[in-house]
């Protein structure tokens, strides 16, 4: 039997983490309960899933992303659900993994769960770019910068009736004289 694919790792810090596929479908995530658990913010808690089928007599893997909050892509790619090819760039959140089905090299995790908590890391340099800049989602704003500009343009409208009510007093004032 062929060495399974395998998922490797990318991120500076965890750069060359392997977790081999050996079940027919295993769950990304950031809770515990995972198949493969990695413990960063922009992962949501069942993130993605990547699946083992026979298709046209030929094992292929599936990834399936479950609704994520800040998406899964393919060679930066938003994907809902698309066939894995070996070299695969996979950004799940902000992690950034390489799909291997290629045979070699031994694999540093077996069918056990196993957790990295990217959180305990001292690095403020990445290689993957900020979520912002990524925007999956083409046209939504960021809800903070919604509401900040909800809040000036308030601002702003009731300086302008102020200052209406202000010229429109001694415009009334200077009629009267």
């Amino acid at each position: 039997m062929a060495d399974n694919p395998k998922l490797t790792v990318l991120h500076e810090k965890l750069r060359g983490k392997v977790f081999e596929l050996n079940k027919d479908q295993m769950s990304i995530g950031r809770r515990d309960g995972n198949d493969i658990v990695i413990k960063d913010a922009s992962l949501s808690g069942h993130h993605a899933d990547i699946i083992r089928i026979l298709r046209d007599g030929k094992t292929v893997y599936v990834m399936r992303d479950n609704d994520s909050t800040n998406g899964t892509r393919i060679n930066n790619i938003p994907i809902t659900e698309q066939e894995l090819k070996n070299s695969d760039i996979i950004l799940f959140g902000g992690v950034e993994v390489l799909f291997d089905s290629n045979d070699g090299a031994e694999t540093q995790v077996g069918s056990t769960t196993v957790t990295i908590d990217i959180s305990q890391l001292d690095s403020n340099t990445s290689t993957v770019p900020r979520m912002s800049s990524l925007d999956p989602f083409a046209g939504t704003v960021d809800k903070k910068n919604v509401m900040f500009q909800r809040l000036m343009f308030g601002v702003y409208v009731l300086l302008g009736a102020g200052i209406l009510g202000v010229v429109g007093f001694l415009i009334y004032y200077i009629i009267k004289l």
